[in-house]
């Protein structure tokens, strides 16, 4: 296997799923979030170990990512939190999934191949309440409603809705979407409709507003050890991922040396440079070029040159003891995290974390 490598800490995630917990109390209860490959740290082996922890439900994006965990032997209810389509009820129904509607045709088409089936399928329905993505406005909750009471073959197990701004300074957005949503789950019970959950909070909104944890949390980064902190004082949340590699070469160059496709770095002085076997195709991104740091031996070591699609220089001149085969960290320790690496390629720690590739072999510790 090549030397490059990622490390998933199962007891990490325990650790923050129990954080999570800890906070919302035994009441409210877990949609642990795994979409998009459980953030990049591998979805069936996350969600087998949430599953485990007793966790509620799983959240997925896509109706492929629920069929993966199910023919993984995944049991737990599985909700589809992004895009639905009527033609995939076949799929929906045979593998057990939840999914959410956020128009009216969905629903129509959901709730006539139940009955065609002569089943009940439950759902949730999702509002929207100012992240202006998916879900039903406040303007067409009405006719949406007036349809809804006579489709009798789909069940509403929950209502949520999306925050746009929990992490953030001021609180007037999130207090607008609480406000905006409560009234249009008033609407909602105006017309008899019955649902047995509400949910809204993501991770942020779970450190930040007790008030909105309601039924059921949707935890996301925080599980991953990641994300907007709030409340350190309260829960402490520990990095799930570490991503590996070791030197491949080590060269000396002189002095006024091109580094890398397009000569972006020349060297100032005569420099030991070192090759590492990582690149964008790994999904180690190219923003990192003479940006990015790694860190070799405690000490942390710039990247050099633009960042290939399978390698990646960086200079070791002011290291004293260093050698091919030597361990070099990324990311996911105290002293390089992903929000380190984030802010040097200009992005989020949830996009840094997602895209680590398929070719990088993910190894579960405990």
């Amino acid at each position: 296997m090549r030397p490059t490598w990622v490390e998933i800490n199962l007891n990490s995630l325990k650790h923050n799923y129990l954080q999570v917990k800890k906070l919302v109390g035994n009441d409210v209860g877990v949609i642990s979030i795994v979409k998009a490959d459980a953030y990049g740290h591998g979805a069936v082996e996350v969600s087998r170990e949430l599953e485990n922890l007793g966790s509620d439900y799983l959240g997925v994006a896509t109706l492929e990512e629920g069929i993966e965990l199910r023919e993984s032997g995944i049991k737990s209810p599985i909700i589809i939190l992004g895009a639905n389509y009527g033609h995939q009820y076949k799929e929906i129904d045979h593998f057990n999934l939840i999914p959410s509607i956020f128009d009216l045709n969905t629903a129509k088409e959901f709730n006539s191949k139940s009955k065609q089936n002569d089943k009940i399928l439950k759902c949730h329905i999702k509002l929207d309440t100012g992240m202006t993505r998916l879900g039903i406005r406040e303007d067409e909750l009405n006719r949406f409603l007036e349809e809804f009471s006579f489709m009798k073959n789909l069940e509403i197990e929950g209502v949520f809705t999306h925050l746009a701004s929990a992490y953030l300074q001021p609180e007037e957005y999130t207090f607008m979407q609480r406000d905006l949503f409560s009234t249009l789950v008033s609407e909602i019970r105006r017309f008899n409709i019955d649902y047995k959950y509400l949910h809204c909070a993501n991770s942020a909104a779970i450190q930040r507003y007790p008030e909105l944890h309601l039924d059921l949390v949707r935890p996301g980064i925080m599980l991953y050890g990641s994300g907007p902190r709030f409340n350190k004082e309260i829960i402490i949340i520990k990095p799930v991922m570490k991503l590996k590699t070791h030197i491949l070469q080590i060269k000396d160059v002189p002095l006024n040396t091109s580094i890398s496709y397009g000569g972006t770095y020349i060297t100032k002085k005569r420099s030991k440079i070192a090759t590492l076997p990582v690149g964008y195709a790994d999904g180690y991104m190219r923003k990192l070029s003479n940006k990015g740091k790694v860190l070799i031996n405690a000490s942390l070591v710039p990247i050099i040159g633009s960042v290939c699609m399978d390698l990646t220089i960086i200079d070791i001149s002011d290291l004293d003891e260093v050698n091919v085969g030597d361990e070099v960290i990324l990311f996911g320790d105290e002293r390089i995290d992903v929000d380190d690496v984030a802010n040097w390629a200009d992005t989020i720690s949830y996009e840094v974390l997602s895209v680590v590739g398929k070719r990088v072999p993910r190894k579960y510790i405990t």
